[in-house]
């Protein structure tokens, strides 16, 4: 489904592309059914946690260059953005760059809910620009500002004429999704109709979209080999970024979730090839990448030469790892995309995945060519990759008991609390790395060397466990796994 800017809104990740967040079966199942258009989703009659598609959207704007963002919401909705900040701080920031995050919230209050909040987002936005002078403002809607039925839009083509920059509208309802990466389209869809220009010819660029720009610096010599320069559209990118990558041959991502509607957009709006089948993680996901890349821009035999040089210079220090990490099982809990591309690395390091949890699944992304396959279909079909596995938005009950049920040796994860709950088993975590430092065969090296470590002296984990006191009951302490289905909807 190619993705339409000339609306000011994007429906949610369930209407476009039947994302699910309910499911438990086999990664075989999951991504066969979703090909065949007959995936369903499975609610629950109990829910532990979640969150929000709201929060996302906010963090993802505040990171950019030259960005301001006004939270037309009551106050609690930006008061989780002070963790991003902390987080950007950390980020090698270009010259010039806002050195904090900004969002500056309306403060919705239930006077505001009957009597209306326009001109109190007037007002803020006014003086928001008056105090920061951004080039370009973002005025992120909510729950609240959606259930009042303001018109934002309206208001931000009056402020963008008034102020004489950009006003663009993300519409970041948390309630309209219950997938969070349905706030990463929001980020997206409001800065490609920002930043993105009109195509015009070519230059020898290629555009990473993601987080961070972390590990670059490992990734732009492999592409100058190829004769292309890096772009890098994550936190602290600038608006000439977003122009440039308007130009470049080809686009990939760090995963579909937070990136496949902005590099959908920079196809759709400016021919810009969007590769998103082959993500280069590990070995063999480098290979088909630089495959895939090589033979689009006629170099596939130069691609191909790096591939076996980048396999060579690694190959010790993977094969001493894998001595250390023989036998061992490890749980997954990650992102849509992460997840199963974890479950192929450690397959290629010889561990044992016994589960996988997704925070959510999409059967598909909007690329527009709809023939090119979601990666873990792809690795389905290519490599047999077959697990056990669930889909859930981050539900702590059902991932401590598929904890509980499997034992493993380490789990892998990144956020919303599963190292945590590994922990309270005894059981080791390691927090994934995503992005630039996972690609190719150094990224499989660095993931090797660093679980090997990792679970080599787990006498910490074993003390936490003994001195941890589960908040569950013993009724809820003794359900099985995924007790709280319905029927599929």
């Amino acid at each position: 489904m190619a993705v339409n800017l000339a609306s000011t809104d994007v429906p949610s990740r369930e209407r476009r592309l039947g994302s699910i967040t309910g499911y438990c079966g086999t990664l075989k199942e999951l991504a066969n059914d979703g090909c065949k258009k007959c995936l369903k989703n499975r609610r629950r009659d109990f829910q532990t946690s979640s969150n929000c598609a709201h929060t996302h959207c906010i963090n993802q704007l505040a990171g950019l260059d030259g960005t301001l963002v006004v939270d037309h919401a009551p106050i609690g909705c930006a008061g989780a953005q002070i963790c991003f900040t902390s987080v950007k701080s950390r980020v090698p920031a270009p010259p010039g760059a806002l050195e904090h995050a900004r969002v500056i919230s309306t403060g919705l209050t239930e006077s505001d809910t009957i009597f209306g909040g326009l001109e109190k987002l007037r007002e803020t936005a006014r003086l928001a620009f008056e105090r920061h002078h951004p080039r370009e403002i973002y005025i992120a809607t909510s729950c609240v500002s959606a259930i009042i039925g303001e018109d934002i839009d309206s208001v931000c083509r009056e402020l963008s004429d008034e102020l004489g920059i950009p006003v663009e509208l993300a519409a970041a309802e948390g309630l309209k999704s219950k997938i969070w990466a349905s706030g990463f389209d929001a980020y997206c869809h409001a800065v490609s109709r920002a930043r993105l220009v009109d195509p015009g010819d070519k230059k020898a660029t290629i555009n990473f979209i993601g987080f961070s720009n972390i590990g670059r610096q490992y990734v732009e010599p492999i592409m100058a080999k190829l004769g292309l320069e890096l772009i890098c559209l994550t936190a602290t990118a600038t608006v000439e970024d977003f122009e440039r990558a308007s130009h470049s041959v080809a686009t990939w991502g760090q995963c579909g979730a937070q990136s496949s509607y902005l590099a959908s957009a920079l196809e759709v709006k400016c021919g810009v090839k969007y590769f998103q089948t082959h993500l280069p993680y590990g070995g063999i996901g480098f290979e088909r990448f630089m495959r895939d890349l090589g033979g689009y821009i006629g170099k596939e035999e130069l691609a191909l030469k790096i591939v076996e040089d980048e396999k060579a210079k690694y190959a010790k220090t993977i094969e001493d790892a894998k001595k250390t990490l023989a036998g061992k099982t490890g749980f997954i809990a990650l992102g849509a995309s992460f997840a199963y591309e974890y479950a192929r690395l450690l397959r290629e390091l010889g561990v044992n995945v016994p589960h996988a949890v997704a925070y959510h699944y999409d059967p598909k992304l909007d690329n527009p060519n709809e023939n090119e396959p979601v990666a873990a279909y792809a690795d389905v079909v290519e490599l047999g990759l077959d697990i056990d596995t669930s889909v859930n938005d981050g539900q702590s009950l059902e991932t401590r008991q598929l904890i509980k049920k499997y034992k493993p040796d380490f789990i892998m994860t990144r956020g919303h609390g599963a190292n945590c709950i590994a922990s309270s088993f005894g059981v080791p975590s390691y927090n994934c790395e995503i992005g630039l430092l996972l690609m190719g065969y150094r990224g499989l090296a660095m993931l090797a060397t660093t679980l090997a470590d990792a679970i080599s002296n787990n006498n910490l984990y074993r003390k936490i466990a003994k001195t941890y006191d589960a908040p569950y009951t013993e009724y809820y302490n003794g359900l099985p796994t995924h007790s709280f289905f319905r029927e599929e909807a």
